[in-house]
């Protein structure tokens, strides 16, 4: 706002600007102007919003293990993500993109505390079989504890979590199984390896996430140092009836065109 300190007095509008009063004092402001959108920018508005609500929808499933090892950076993070995902659809969806029709395996390696990848604390991945008729087969093989799990001072045992989340992705049914927590004695000389047999739906488009998280207790209370706290999504799937369908980047195709040096001279007569 700007005050009129002059001799000559104006009321009501000069072009885009705004003349009135202001208890005694005169006033003008610049009108403001309506902005419209592009028909783009509408689009990717939409896409943003899906992917957005796509990435509270997988947060809220794994809340628990978001609560126990998430970051102050977690959600923006997380978001970045899916919409990376988002950005995997090809472009004639813009403004009506879905999770169904995107790379759901970069979600893959997504950390919930960025301060410690989860392969600091544990060094075995976690081995998961999909089985007919929606039998899931989780194993952890056996080994040196030492080249299972990092043995941190001061502390009893180390704690593993696992979520499985299933759901439609071309609806609204969903499963979400969370697997006993296991714990393991750092006393171990040897890991004996673990086995674990789970049934899900696999019927129609589905995703199935699997999330793994390692913590460690020190005479029953746990270590809240970020270094000692791991979890990641290991594992993420787009199924049809329980068969991996494997996402297919398309490359815009390219014409070479091939100048010949001296041209195509006619031949006359």
């Amino acid at each position: 706002m700007a005050t009129l300190n002059g001799m000559i007095s104006f009321s009501g509008k000069l072009g885009d600007l705004v003349f009135y009063n202001r208890g005694k004092t005169k006033a003008v402001r610049q009108q403001v102007k309506s902005y419209q959108l592009s028909e783009n920018s509408k689009k990717s508005g939409r896409d943003f919003g899906a992917a957005s609500r796509t990435a509270a929808y997988i947060r809220a499933a794994f809340s628990s293990l978001v609560k126990r090892y998430a970051d102050g950076d977690l959600v923006n993070r997380l978001n970045k993500r899916v919409m990376e995902i988002f950005k995997s659809i090809p472009k004639e969806h813009a403004g009506n993109k879905k999770l169904i029709d995107g790379n759901l395996g970069q979600l893959r390696g997504f950390e919930f505390n960025i301060a410690t990848p989860l392969s600091k604390l544990l060094f075995q991945p976690l081995g998961v079989k999909i089985q007919s008729h929606g039998i899931l087969e989780l194993e952890f093989s056996k080994t040196k504890l030492e080249q299972f799990v990092r043995v941190i001072p001061k502390a009893s045992c180390a704690v593993l979590q696992v979520m499985v989340f299933n759901f439609e992705l071309d609806g609204e049914h969903c499963e979400l199984i969370k697997v006993n927590d296991m714990e393991i004695p750092l006393n171990l000389t040897d890991f004996p390896g673990a086995k674990l047999t789970l049934k899900t739906t696999q019927k129609g488009a589905r995703a199935l996430i699997i999330a793994l998280g390692i913590s460690y207790l020190s005479k029953g209370i746990l270590n809240e140092d970020k270094r000692y706290y791991g979890c990641q999504i290991s594992h993420a799937w787009h199924l049809q009836d329980g068969v991996e369908v494997k996402f297919i980047t398309l490359v815009e195709e390219k014409i070479e065109v091939v100048e010949k040096v001296g041209g195509i001279s006619w031949e006359m007569g």
